[in-house]
């Protein structure tokens, strides 16, 4: 029989005994159960069996027949060819038997009551089998779950309580002369339940357990009492099974002495001794403490969502200030360009006040011949502005004849001009810095951004490995408290654990790191920011997954002055990509090599804060601008290697071309554009290629192409690679520049920088 294993068995036993919950001559519960137990993924006919022999045991001869009735009824329409055919939605399939009980009712209740009483009693019983059959759904999902989640949500732990309780009542009271059966059975669920989940679970157990005892016929004041016992113990959960144990023995003598009427009778504490002991009794797997939709561990769970959530927001709301400010100082800066005509109406303005207004021929001028004395300062101000200063030979003639102060005129024109052109000159100046300062903030913006996507993208993984990545490490002698699988938005896995070595063993952490690449089948690394050895006290550890590839790099230099103008880097990230630069400064020398090296420098420090190399170059290229103090540029030469996938990414700016080198055939990467610091835009050529085991990447500054003669230097260079037959990086970079020194006589004619790297399977 398909289907059957523990768990299922365990789901329809409890349906065996709920199935015996009768109440008011009525046994919806029965449908309900069968409902969900049915509908779990069991074995059908395990839950008809169960549902049908609680029902047989406990109804009348007419309940049996219709209770029967609606069990058969309720499968031939769900196991229907047309039902299954069109897939109906759970929610009617829940529905069904409580439709067919309902019918089935309503038939039984004819000869029996009045027809407005048995529809309502037709109705009550069809309501209450679909709100049990919803809720107990809840807890059989749970219990066919193959690895449960650490955490029970609300919904699971309310259907499992409401469980117990159907169980508490319908179980029939087995005692001899030393023991009650049925109290041993309750105090070790109370016990049990709160020791797996908590004070959260323990509390509505013992409550649901005290109604079961009073439905029964019990005392009612059963439900506070029990309510207690499954809170008080909960405190000592972290201490062990045994002080949890005797504290829920102290609990239970405790509420009898505060409440005579509740003091334990012999019977009721041989029945807890019992319980006690067959909870202490039982193995550690079953008792592996959990923690339920109320424990503490759950509520830091949701507490840490709701921070995650309002860090996410605050940090977009961050990056769209940035954007906004960006955008504004963007549209300033495209506000203050060259002399506008209310500038030159100004400057109009201002000569006439200083020079016509007291002359005595003003009036003639500004009055009698206005139209003449406007158009000749008109043609005067348009050749001082495109000729940049006003000569005599500017001025009309009948301008000169008429005004006694036209060389008055012609000088304030011009000192006037100069200063405002001036002063659009400092405008444009700060407009192109506004303009600076607007991309960087753009860029910013796109750095938060991206950074707070890549966080909040990463996904915790499932808690069924986790679990098993526990038990699996505590057979190799290593001890974890806890453990998180994180999954990143490219679907690498990392793995964060607070661990010790058992009985203060010390344990190489790689050693874990194999344990666990076995138990997740992917390959794991300890994390470089790790610990190596895992010792007795409880730390840290981190493991990241290994790469596909390796690179194996090699450089070789030669400098024309005592300072190389050429800087490299060589950047092996966390993250799994290797990143090759090179950097050529202006000119040699000292001046050159600072402004290579200032370039390196940035790039490796955003590039490892995460920073895309797109957003760092555009950084790094207005920082250059904004130096302002005199001209400063550097070609960038990058090639990023994804060591999971092998890709390549070469980004150039007025960078030298590069080469890959496969067998017996070499491939160029060559680009035409300008090095940073030039212009505030900046451009730069992206190549991708794939790369393959034994591929070889040579990188190389202007001053190694330089040593050729030819015209095609590229070509040149293709052949001296190909002649080279060493699959090493270093000694390919070695034998490169040996034979382009040659070439120049071993006399450098610029700074000369070879860089190379193999890449290999690990």
């Amino acid at each position: 029989m398909k289907n059957i294993n523990s768990r299922a068995l365990l789901v329809h036993f409890i349906g065996f005994i709920v199935s015996r919950a009768v109440f008011y001559g009525m046994n919806p519960l029965a449908v309900g159960y069968f409902t969900a137990a049915y509908l779990c993924g069991g074995s059908k006919v395990l839950s008809f069996a169960a549902a049908f022999m609680g029902i047989f045991l406990v109804m009348d001869f007419n309940g049996i027949i219709k209770y029967s009735l609606t069990l058969i009824a309720s499968v031939m329409i769900m196991e229907a060819p047309l039902i299954k055919k069109h897939s109906l939605p759970v929610q009617v399939m829940y529905a069904m038997p409580s439709v067919a009980l309902f019918v089935f009712s309503l038939l039984d209740g004819i000869s029996k009551n009045s027809l407005a009483d048995n529809i309502v009693i037709s109705i009550l019983e069809a309501a209450i089998a679909i709100i049990s059959a919803v809720i107990f759904k809840y807890g059989t999902d749970y219990i066919m779950q193959k690895s449960k989640t650490i955490r029970m949500n609300n919904e699971q732990m309310l259907s499992l309580a409401l469980m117990v309780a159907a169980c508490v009542y319908s179980v029939p009271e087995l005692k001899n002369a030393y023991v009650s059966w049925l109290y041993s059975g309750v105090y070790f669920i109370i016990l049990f339940f709160t020791y797996k989940f908590g004070v959260g679970f323990g509390s509505i157990t013992g409550a649901v357990c005290g109604l079961g005892m009073a439905l029964k016929g019990a005392s009612a004041e059963n439900i506070g009492v029990y309510a207690v016992m499954g809170i008080l113990p909960a405190a000592f959960r972290e201490s062990g099974r045994i002080p949890t144990a005797m504290s829920y023995i102290v609990t239970a003598f405790l509420m009898g002495f505060l409440n005579k009427s509740m003091a334990l009778s012999i019977e009721e504490i041989s029945a807890l001794i019992t319980a006690v002991i067959i909870f202490l009794l039982l193995p550690a797997r079953l008792v592996l403490r959990a923690d339920a939709a109320g424990g503490s561990e759950e509520l830091e769970f949701l507490a840490a969502q709701n921070l995650k959530k309002i860090a996410e927001t605050r940090m977009k709301i961050f990056s769209d200030s940035f954007l906004k400010l960006s955008k504004t100082l963007d549209r300033i800066s495209k506000n203050h360009a060259g002399l506008k005509q209310k500038e030159i109406d100004l400057i109009f303005e201002e000569i006439s006040e200083k020079l016509c207004k007291s002359c005595a021929y003003c009036n003639r001028c500004w009055e009698s011949n206005f139209q003449e004395t406007y158009r000749a300062a008109c043609l005067m101000f348009e050749a001082a502005q495109r000729k940049g200063s006003l000569e005599r030979e500017d001025v009309p003639e009948s301008f000169l004849s008429d005004c006694i102060c036209a060389d008055e005129f012609i000088r304030e024109t011009n000192v006037s001009f100069e200063l405002a052109r001036l002063n659009n000159i400092w405008h444009s100046r700060m407009a192109e810095s506004r303009e600076l300062i607007a991309q960087q903030l753009k860029e910013v913006s796109s750095v938060i951004n991206d950074i707070t996507d890549e966080i909040y993208e990463t996904v915790c993984d499932s808690y069924p490995e986790e679990e098993l990545l526990i038990r699996r490490l505590k057979a190799e002698h290593i001890l974890v408290k806890d453990l998180t699988i994180f999954e990143r938005s490219n679907k690498r896995k990392e793995i964060y654990m607070t661990a010790a070595g058992k009985g203060g063993r010390c344990i190489p952490a790689k050693d874990a790191a194999a344990v666990i690449s076995e138990t997740l089948g992917k390959r794991m690394k300890v994390s470089e920011a790790s610990k190596s050895v895992i010792s007795q006290g409880y730390e840290s550890f981190a493991f990241v997954e290994d790469t596909k590839f390796k690179l194996l790099t090699g450089v070789a230099k030669a400098n024309k002055d005592s300072v190389s103008g050429d800087n490299f880097s060589i950047l092996k990230m966390e993250s799994g990509e290797c990143m090759l630069a090179l950097s050529d400064g202006m000119g040699t020398g000292a001046d050159a090599g600072e402004e290579s090296e200032t370039v390196m420098s940035l790039l490796e420090q955003m590039i490892e804060a995460g920073f895309k190399v797109e957003t760092a170059i555009r950084l790094i290229n207005s920082s250059l601008v904004m130096k302002g103090e005199k001209q400063s540029f550097s070609t960038i030469d990058l090639a990023l290697v994804n060591l999971f996938t092998g890709m390549c990414e070469f980004i150039k700016m007025g960078a030298a071309a590069s080469f890959i080198k496969r067998d017996n055939w070499v491939e160029t990467i060559s680009c035409d554009t300008l090095p940073v610091g030039i212009f505030g835009n900046v451009d730069y050529d992206l190549v991708t290629k794939k790369l393959y085991e034994g591929d070889i990447i040579i990188m190389v500054t202007d001053g190694v192409l330089d040593s050729f003669e030819e015209i095609d230097k590229e070509a040149c260079m293709e052949e001296i690679i190909l002649d080279i037959k060493s699959k090493n990086p270093q000694e390919i970079a070695n034998q490169i520049l040996e034979r382009m020194l040659a070439r120049s006589n071993y006399t450098p004619r610029d700074d000369m920088t070879v860089l190379c790297a193999g890449i290999w399977l690990k």
